[in-house]
């Protein structure tokens, strides 16, 4: 098996420039004049790369034809021994070499004519870890193939208590399946988790199937990372308990209160209601916690309470915001205008475009696979969209064609906006084009989300101590598009309304009344 090695050019991101001989408008690289970085591309790419650069211009423009892989202002290569002594020779000529070689899990910058060896980068070299994704091979134009199948690690506190099953690897495509069987993803370890004494057939079938070449028994855990996890389990158990015991009014629960991590096994006798009597907040010497906050500063004011329309009225279509600001590049030919964008954690949820249909199309299926498109504004530096490494096919589109004018408006949604997931912790978004809709609109997902009943008069209170406790907030977005972002966590929203309940920030409507 032939040695590969990773490497990161330094970049200013993809622009479109007119070609200096053709006249034609590209998509191109921008690096800077001053470092190896432009040579190494070309030396690599062969006839795949062009030098575009005018004789006018600050920077080096070198067009790439074929995939490409930037992560952070990077673009990521896979090289053979013998390419990267091609690029060694090109950067041994250079003051300055801006390319970097991931080795023994940390960047050392290729050898330029000061240090003549490799050295650790100055403070503008890359600090992440490009393990996690699929770097380019010049020599092909492609990106590396994922191979990795689905592995489950086991992790239990004792024999009497239902283990849990890490399921690492490959997951995405199979999230329907683990959905399906009872899994959920963790958003901090970013990775599916099962409790039970044996995994479903369903999901030991996947794991069966990743590990068909070279079969091998289930791994579990060490001890130390085991010990390491329960350590920090018992201490959420234990603020959680502290945390209930605080705030958490009369409680309804089947089997378990409230925040129990550990799940009841099923030969164990289980009560069918449980009334716990609230304790009052906060305590004396403990403090209050982001959801306490909330409610407390709930409870010193009147919130605004979401009105019901009148018996008849019908339900209208309401015109988001859009303004244009700037262009969409990526290896796309003919000019598609961006109309708004939201990105949420690096990830865009949200994008509107126009332009041909072709170079639309180019744009969405980009997107698609889980490619980086740029925005390039008017007056500032590119900005990177994209759906993730790894994940492809996460975004519902919504067409609208104008033949006659050539142009075609595109509008696409990320799944987690309009597909929302109720299983307990995940993040959906809301397109905010008032207070009022943007409250039922919130109203509806804690509804659908939690295992109480939520009335129509608590809209304004779950809205606004949403807010206070960082369950809703804004995210970044252009072009006059207003996003919130929604924490599913159906333990903070229970305990949300449970306490507003407690300290009587909101009350049971009275039905009887008038």
């Amino acid at each position: 098996m032939n040695e590969t090695h990773i490497i990161a050019v330094h970049t200013y991101g993809a622009q479109r420039i007119k070609h200096p001989r053709t006249k034609q408008v590209v998509s191109a690289h921008k690096i800077g004049y001053t470092s190896a970085a432009p040579d190494v591309l070309l030396t690599l790419y062969g006839s795949k790369a062009h030098d575009v650069s005018s004789k006018q211009a600050s920077y080096r423009y070198i067009q790439i034809d074929g995939e490409t892989s930037v992560r952070h202002g990077y673009l990521l290569l896979k090289l053979t021994v013998e390419e990267l002594a091609r690029a060694e020779t090109v950067t041994r000529k250079y003051h300055r070499a801006a390319v970097y070689l991931w080795r023994d899990g940390q960047w050392q910058e290729l050898p330029n004519s000061r240090t003549h060896a490799y050295a650790a980068p100055s403070s503008y070299g890359p600090d992440f870890d490009p393990s996690g994704y699929r770097p380019v091979s010049p020599s092909t134009g492609e990106k590396e193939v994922a191979v990795e199948g689905i592995r489950a690690e086991k992790s239990q506190r004792s024999p009497t208590e239902k283990p849990w099953w890490w399921l690492l690897g490959d997951t995405y495509p199979h999230r329907d399946i683990l959905k399906r069987c009872g899994a959920r993803f963790s958003s901090k370890r970013r990775a599916w988790y099962y409790m039970g004494w044996d995994l479903p057939e369903a999901i030991q079938q996947l794991i069966t199937a990743s590990s068909e070449t070279s079969p091998q028994p289930m791994p579990e855990m060490s001890l130390a990372l085991q010990e390491a996890i329960l350590t920090v389990l018992a201490q959420d158990d234990e603020a959680a308990a502290l945390a209930q015991g605080a705030s958490i009014p009369p409680d309804v629960s089947l089997g378990k209160t409230m925040g129990d991590t550990a799940p009841v096994p099923d030969d164990e006798p289980t009560t069918a209601i449980r009334v716990m009597k609230p304790a009052p907040f906060p305590i004396e010497g403990q403090p209050m916690d982001e959801i306490q906050t909330a409610i407390v500063q709930a409870r010193s004011h009147t919130a605004p309470v979401l009105q019901r329309p009148p018996m008849g009225e019908k339900r209208s279509l309401r015109p988001i915001g859009q303004a244009c600001v700037g262009e969409l590049t990526g290896s796309i030919s003919g000019n598609v205008y961006c109309f708004g964008y939201a990105i949420h954690d690096g990830m865009c949820v949200f994008l509107n475009m126009g332009g041909p249909r072709t170079a639309v199309e180019a744009i969405r299926a980009k997107l698609s696979k889980g490619d980086i498109v740029s925005v390039t504004p008017w007056d500032g530096p590119a900005v990177e969209l994209t759906a993730g490494e790894g994940n492809t096919g996460m975004y519902q589109d919504f067409f609208a064609n104008i033949p006659e004018a050539k142009f075609t408006s595109l509008i696409l949604c990320h799944d987690w906006l309009v597909m929302p997931n109720y299983g307990g912790k995940a993040t959906t978004f809301i397109l905010r084009t008032d207070e009022a809709q943007a409250m039922a609109k919130l109203k509806h997902h804690v509804t659908e989300l939690v295992k109480i009943p939520v009335f129509d008069d608590w809209a304004g209170y779950l809205y606004h101590a949403g807010q206070s406790a960082m369950l809703v907030r804004s995210t970044k977005a252009e072009g006059g598009i207003d996003l919130l972002t929604i924490d599913l966590d159906v333990d903070a929203w229970t305990r949300l309304i449970t306490g507003g309940l407690a300290q009587q920030a909101i009350a049971f409507p009275n039905r009887n009344s008038a």
